[in-house]
């Protein structure tokens, strides 16, 4: 017996919304029962894996007529993904359509190897609109003052922008976004991205330009993860801010460093020569990730002796060492930091590899460190040999806490 077929339509409805659109359509040929529900589904997702002229030709009839033949009285999703180019009528053709339906979240994903698409005017004044993805998306047709007011979350990923004002223009027309994605690419016509945004709760921006600046003001933020290369950020204070993935080459990050001192929780990579932000403490930090790729021991050591609560601790070399091990080396501080003494309880040092800067620091961490419950170290190397001496090392190494358990992962 078919037990599904007798579920209530809601039930079925939101078993096929977990389908893409062509799948749902198959499953309308099962049954009598089947056979009008797929006209309901609320949620439309086409997929265009097609290599042939003949097939994508039968791709774009079926989005015609399964879109033309939904009656959905709202489309709670619409979403495209695809690998080749588009007509911008077709896709214009469409998204008129779904506006018209209330649609509430839009999805356009097209491949970077493809000439930016240009998406129709009303999507911009779609008042429904909740969610909003875009990516490879030229802006330049875009007809502004625009509206979002029910818009709470925006992702922008290799749109093409009119010019420096663009950006500003566009979100401030989300007057309640919580959620903003901002991966940028080369020669998107800005070089300021202005982000003012009193709502915004979480961030992900990712620049390419080194000659490119990053201003955010967002008091409500509680998630920001930066990659950037430009040579200047300016950031307001964060009061609000909880965890922050930082990774960013910028001349001065003082001014960066200075607006997370809220933070509980840091992962951070700074390529580049950077002063810790004078008279700040991280009261909040408990857990901090520090990549040693370019072995800034001063800061490390700046953010030990700054946040009193600090309780993890994990080294990581992310990117790769920028220097060989000649060129590395580490003064031992002239005193304690506090956190280490009364505080630090795990440790956790990946891609380790034994140099010799890196043997003065674990044995200083490792002495000092009276609370530390766990010291776990795993490295790249290979050479059994190699690799047992290393470890070896390891456990002959002083520790200040009787209860520490070190392991070799």
């Amino acid at each position: 017996m078919d037990r599904i077929s007798f579920l209530p339509d809601d039930f079925l409805l939101q078993i096929l919304s977990l389908l893409t659109t062509k799948d749902v359509l198959k499953k309308g040929l099962l049954s009598k029962r089947w056979r009008n529900l797929w006209k309901l589904v609320h949620k439309l997702e086409y997929i265009d894996c097609t290599t042939s002229f003949i097939d994508h030709a039968r791709f774009l009839l079926f989005v015609d007529r399964s879109l033309l033949l939904n009656t959905a009285p709202i489309l709670e999703c619409f979403s495209f993904k695809f690998d080749r180019r588009y007509n911008d009528v077709d896709i214009g053709f469409w998204v008129r359509i779904a506006v018209e339906r209330g649609l509430r979240n839009f999805f356009y994903y097209a491949t970077s190897l493809q000439p930016p698409s240009r998406l129709p005017q009303c999507l911009f004044t779609c008042g429904t609109l909740v969610a909003l993805k875009l990516s490879n998306v030229s802006l330049a047709d875009v007809k502004f003052p625009i509206s979002f007011p029910l818009l709470k979350v925006l992702h922008l990923r290799w749109v093409i922008y009119v010019d420096n004002e663009t950006p500003q223009k566009l979100l401030s027309s989300c007057h309640i976004i919580e959620d903003l994605v901002v991966d940028r690419k080369r020669n998107d016509n800005v070089t300021t991205f202005p982000i003012t945004l009193p709502s915004l709760r979480k961030l992900f921006y990712n620049g390419v330009s080194k000659d490119d600046m990053f201003e955010l003001n967002a008091p409500s933020l509680k998630c920001l993860e930066i990659r950037d290369v430009g040579y200047e950020c300016m950031v307001e204070k964060m009061p609000e801010i909880v965890s922050a993935n930082v990774e960013v080459i910028y001349s001065n990050t003082a001014d960066m460093l200075g607006s997370l001192t809220s933070l509980k929780r840091l992962s951070i990579c700074l390529r580049s020569e950077s002063p810790f932000p004078t008279g700040k403490i991280f009261h909040q930090l408990v857990d901090l990730e520090f990549c040693t790729c370019n072995s800034e021991w001063d800061l490390l050591l700046s953010f030990l002796k700054h946040s009193p609560k600090l309780r993890a601790l994990k080294l990581n070399e992310r990117h790769g060492c920028r220097f060989g091990e000649q060129a590395l080396h580490w003064d031992e501080p002239s005193s304690v930091p506090e956190t280490l003494m009364s505080g630090l309880e795990t440790l956790e040092w990946r891609n380790y590899r034994g140099w010799n800067v890196e043997k003065e620091l674990a044995t200083f961490i490792l002495k000092h460190s009276r609370r530390l419950k766990r010291a776990v170290f795993s490295t790249k190397v290979t050479n059994l040999e190699k690799k047992h001496g290393m470890l070896k090392e390891l456990a002959l190494l002083s520790r200040g806490s009787t209860t520490c358990q070190l392991v070799f992962d």
